[in-house]
């Protein structure tokens, strides 16, 4: 009996190195991988994009071919349709932006004087640590630095963007036309009917499921901005359509694209009201459609199913906003839900998949 113990011991001991390196090399793989992303970004990041946009508009143009329209024509007109919405409505925000960015010296100048009337109040501080003159004159130049870099910024990257804009919807077109060719040529790469038949039953179900949520979710942050406009309208504050917009379009980020909004928000209401009640009245309203946008109105809809665990969505978007930026922050959580539902599917990382609920089930184990 002790012979066994001390055999079965010595096997174990064996084995524990085996695992030991095989986590390790699943870390590097992992660092790798984000590494490449990062560097390879101006390769990867078009072809994820355009995906993402074929995904959510492959059931249209399914639809359109249910009217006898050939594939490739039903795909341009999809992806005509997106580039016409795209178009306008940045023709249609671009001079409310303007508006809005000519009018940051105003709130550099509310802040000034904010500054200097609390430095009053407080006489000592104010002759060895807040001297007015200096004060504002830090004020006006860093708010003329910020407005400088990014006047720059969108100057020198307009064409490099209008370039991958493009070549995004034209891998997406392409997504569209050839993506089911595509599919059946890896069917027949399988080699039994069953690998076939489960390898079309997770690509159905994988491509509806993220098309079902992209759609629901962009519906839900479209009555958000909505909702957001009419709110700013009522107010009385000026161009309630970019701030609708804007909380559309952040509303993809959750929980960093809110708060980003608010502290916009917070300082229009600065602007736009002399009052604090009136200054915070501006983002607090924001804020309550968003919580009710989030904590009753998503859950409700999507169900437990698409539930994420907020810790693990916030570090999820901080690393793909790092590997990607803007856009990485973005398309963070429709990855996040890709990646849950093919792992459910093809049990990639088995009960660890529970981790990313908000409320995991563990009766189920």
């Amino acid at each position: 009996m002790n012979t066994r113990v001390i055999i079965q011991e010595l096997q174990e001991l064996r084995q524990s190195p085996d695992k030991s390196i095989a986590v390790a090399l699943k870390v590097l793989v992992i660092i790798a991988v984000l590494y490449t992303l990062y560097f390879c970004s101006s390769l990867v990041l078009p072809i994820f994009v355009a995906g993402f946009i074929a995904l959510f508009s492959s059931p249209l143009t399914r639809f359109i071919e249910n009217f006898s329209i050939p594939r490739s024509l039903a795909a341009a007109l999809v992806i005509g349709l997106l580039i016409f919405i795209m178009v306008l409505t940045c023709v249609f925000l671009v001079d409310p932006a303007s508006h809005w960015i000519a009018r940051l010296p105003e709130l550099s100048d509310k802040i000034t004087i904010a500054i200097g009337g609390l430095a009053e109040s407080f006489e000592s501080l104010k002759t060895y640590l807040f001297p007015v003159a200096e004060m504002e004159s830090a004020v006006g130049s860093v708010a003329e630095s910020l407005l400088v870099t990014a006047f720059s910024a969108v100057a020198g990257t307009t064409a490099t963007l209008i370039i991958q804009i493009s070549v995004v919807f034209v891998i997406a077109y392409f997504f569209l036309v050839y993506g089911d060719a595509l599919m059946r040529n890896m069917l027949r790469a399988q080699s039994s009917f069953g690998e076939k038949r489960k390898t079309v039953i997770i690509f159905q179900t994988v491509r509806d499921d993220i098309s079902h949520y992209v759609l629901v979710i962009f519906l839900i942050n479209l009555g958000l901005g909505v909702a957001t406009a009419g709110v700013m309208f009522v107010l009385g504050i000026g161009d309630p359509l970019l701030w609708g917009a804007l909380a559309a379009v952040l509303n993809f980020a959750p929980y960093l694209g809110p708060l980003l909004l608010s502290v916009i928000l917070t300082g229009v209401g600065f602007i736009e009201y002399e009052s604090l009640g009136g200054m915070l009245m501006v983002p607090g309203s924001y804020l309550l459609l968003n919580f009710f946008e989030s904590q009753l109105v998503t859950p409700t809809v999507l169900g437990k199913r698409f539930n994420m665990n907020p810790l693990l969505v916030v570090l999820w978007m901080f690393a793909w906003g790092w590997v990607w930026g803007v856009i990485g922050l973005l398309i963070a959580i429709p990855m996040l839900v890709f990646f849950k539902i093919l792992a459910s599917h093809l049990g990639l990382i088995g009960d660890w998949i529970n981790i990313l609920d908000a409320n995991p089930d563990y009766s189920r184990r």
